[in-house]
């Protein structure tokens, strides 16, 4: 279809399923911008992400790790005549040969405006030349704004817009309920301990209507080592149901409203949106968080602090210290249902997927009156 679209936002194909969290991130501010801000993406035009609007260019589905040819096919619509009068909007974390082939093609575009949405930060420092000769740079932590300033990049549109989720009409009734903790991450080696040493906990008298479910994807470095190692240290827990170890999971939004409290142990966001988005999806299903005070996920508290909301609890790193934490604040049903509502609150306030649109279109604004 023919668009008045003025940006090609530029990803993985934003088409089903969306499971990794810069996809995520991608299609839910295409969805959310405003119906004059049309956009070109790649895609399926059989079920555009919003019908009768938008440039849909035909892409199949590509995995968690791209292949050359995938990496060839995305950069090669940079160089796409069709659609060479686009500014450019791009969503990957850098790596050296993506920023090259970046700078080569912004050395031939001069007149096209480039941006780069950094989900995923980690590692970032080590690209702050390439990252220079962009028109701004978008991180989704103040944590990585920092660091990259120290490692020298001081550049007049260096943002951070902090990730938007689609919030969801209703609400967790009574969070305290279910007597369920779920963790949603990934699982190495330290990971694992923390797991381990709460698990164990468990089969305390007092917690003994309490289960802990976890949903990690079989995808990050380390993963099959310390699975095997939860599933050995606490068999008698996943044999008699206090434990459940998940892999894919196909209803996220249903497995969030069955939690009590949400967890984060993982000292690093590795491979993820620096604000994990399943941790956002949580708050704004009413479920608190409980996460290690570590950057850049503490800034979800930090944020929380600054509109006096108190939406759970940091977390030591220590794992014995951690578990601890964590059991004596779920006997009190009280706490966990104001958690529940604190976090609602603090998802409607700032991490609405209307205000991250907002802040990107302010910033489209600024670029397109610049000669």
């Amino acid at each position: 279809m023919q668009s008045d679209a003025r940006w090609l936002v530029l990803s993985k194909p934003l088409r089903a399923p969306l499971r990794d969290g810069t996809t995520v991130l991608a299609s839910t501010l295409v969805r959310a911008l405003p119906a004059e801000r049309q956009c070109a993406y790649l895609g399926d035009p059989e079920a555009p992400l919003r019908p009768g609007l938008d440039r849909v260019l035909p892409a199949g589905h590509v995995g968690y790790a791209p292949g050359l040819f995938d990496k060839a096919r995305l950069f090669a619509t940079l160089v796409d005549p069709r659609l060479r009068a686009l500014d450019v909007h791009l969503f990957f974390s850098p790596n050296h040969a993506s920023q090259s082939v970046l700078a080569t093609v912004r050395r031939l575009s001069r007149r096209r405006k480039f941006v780069q949405t950094i989900p995923a930060s980690q590692g970032a420092e080590a690209h702050v030349g390439a990252l220079g000769l962009l028109d701004a740079i978008v991180v989704t932590s103040e944590d990585a704004r920092d660091r990259l300033g120290r490692a020298g990049l001081h550049h007049p549109r260096l943002e951070c817009i902090h990730p938007g989720i689609h919030l969801p009409q209703h609400t967790v009734v009574d969070p305290a309920a279910s007597r369920r903790l779920l963790y949603a991450g990934d699982l190495d080696e330290t990971v694992a301990t923390r797991l381990i040493a709460l698990g164990h906990m468990l089969a305390r008298p007092e917690l003994g209507a309490w289960s802990l479910v976890l949903a990690c994807r079989p995808k990050g470095d380390g993963d099959a080592t310390a699975r095997s190692r939860i599933r050995r240290e606490l068999a008698d827990a996943i044999a008699d149901g206090r434990v459940t170890v998940l892999a894919e999971v196909d209803d996220m939004d249903a497995l969030l409203r069955s939690a009590s409290l949400q967890l984060y142990l993982a000292d690093h966001t590795r491979k993820k949106v620096d604000l994990p988005l399943v941790l956002l999806e949580g708050l704004a299903r009413g479920v608190g968080l409980a996460a290690l005070d570590v950057a850049p996920v503490r800034e979800i508290f930090d944020v929380a602090d600054a509109e006096h909301l108190d939406v759970g609890l940091r977390l030591p790193v220590d794992p014995d210290a951690a578990a601890l934490a964590v059991v004596s604040a779920v006997v009190d049903p009280g706490r966990l249902r104001a958690w529940g509502t604190a976090a609602r609150q603090l998802a409607l306030q700032r991490f609405s997927d209307t205000a991250m649109a907002a802040r990107y279109v302010e910033l489209y604004a600024q670029l397109e009156r610049l000669p």
